[in-house]
């Protein structure tokens, strides 16, 4: 049976790997309740979903109502208003069928604005504690792609978990967000474990989930010479970290096989995993917080300055290329106009580092 954690504070057991429920939206009722059977027969007993993944929440409550009880639920609301919330709140348990969450989540709180409206009077918050006070959910965690938001959010000790991206080449969270929550004792959920982000958009390593999507010959050098190699790596990373559980994409019975396989049988990395998964950021590393933007010229500075560190830092310098050259706008059109870097937290020099961008990745 899988590896369980603490999953902090709440004091929930939770299987190391966790279910996410994008992906099996796309599958017939059938299929869907087949594949979450499967993942919870291999001891995956966190379940997390959202009203936003198509109608995963049904398909999720069809195939654990008979094991209501033994599973981890959790849901998110994307709504920042009280009424909004209720609404999601409300409409989540009956597809889920079920009387009470395990986990609500405010979804996506990536800016200090949002999360100030989710926090304020009237906000979401407000529903989520009611609801825990009335027995219809145990406890409340927060989503965000941006660490420094979520450090924010759990100093408040409104929040039990988070849920925050971490892979290979995405470790923002490693930073200041772990040893924090650490402290805090906040549960740790991981999103994202397989898939990194380019420019604007979340680019898969595997389609849609776990299959080998990007043929990157770099990629396969960090992570395996296969897909069942890099999925394992990728999830051996993460795990090898501090946290309770990663929440993966799964749609197929070979799927949850393979990604249940590494937390049975996971052991700390070996000497060889570290070394190879090992990294040196220098003092000029952009945390990619996205506070530099928007850029009066349109350029994507974050993603720029991420593709950098692709290059520099993990030596995905082929990919890394590939990556600067499809934007529409580069470093180039730059003016100097000094509107980002008095915005940067970290004090760091943009507009230098954006030159030593453009000539490294211009081709």
């Amino acid at each position: 049976m899988l590896q369980k954690r603490k999953l902090g504070r709440t004091g929930l057991q939770v299987s190391v790997v966790g279910f996410g429920g994008t992906w099996i939206s796309q599958l017939s009722m059938d299929k869907a309740v087949k594949v979450v059977q499967r993942a919870f027969e291999l001891g995956i007993n966190y379940f997390d979903t959202a009203k936003l993944d198509g109608d995963s929440e049904e398909k999720l409550g069809a195939a654990l109502k008979d094991v209501r009880d033994e599973c981890v639920l959790a849901t998110k609301t994307a709504s920042r208003t009280r009424s909004e919330s209720l609404a999601d709140f409300k409409s989540s348990l009956g597809r889920l069928k079920t009387d009470r969450l395990d986990l609500i989540q405010l979804h996506g709180i990536d800016d200090e604005k949002t999360l100030r409206k989710a926090m304020g009077s009237g906000g979401s918050l407000e529903m989520c504690k009611k609801a825990r006070s009335e027995g219809l959910v145990d406890f409340i965690g927060i989503t965000s792609h941006k660490p420094r938001v979520l450090i924010k959010a759990i100093e408040t000790n409104e929040f039990d978990t988070i849920l925050v991206p971490l892979n290979v080449v995405t470790r923002q969270a490693l930073e200041d967000l772990l040893p924090r929550a650490k402290e805090l004792d906040i549960g740790v959920a991981i999103m994202k474990p397989l898939s990194a982000k380019t420019s604007q958009l979340i680019t898969c390593l595997y389609n849609p989930s776990l299959s080998l999507l990007s043929d990157e010959p770099e990629l396969r050098s960090l992570l395996g010479q296969d897909s069942a190699s890099m999925v394992r790596n990728a999830l051996r990373f993460v795990l090898a970290q501090d946290v309770s559980v990663v929440v993966t994409g799964l749609k197929s019975i070979k799927e949850v096989e393979t990604a249940a396989q590494v937390g049975n049988r996971y052991r700390e990395l070996t000497s060889d995993e570290e070394e190879r998964f090992s990294v040196q950021f220098g003092d000029e590393y952009c945390r990619d917080c996205g506070l530099c933007l928007p850029c009066p010229q349109n350029i994507d500075i974050a993603a720029i300055l991420r593709f950098q560190t692709l290059y520099a830092t993990y030596g995905l310098k082929s990919w890394a290329k590939k990556l600067y050259n499809g934007l529409e706008v580069d470093v180039t059109n730059c003016t100097e106009c000094d509107k980002c870097e008095p915005k940067c937290p970290y004090n760091l020099p943009v507009v230098s580092l954006l030159k030593e961008a453009q000539a490294c990745l211009q081709s």
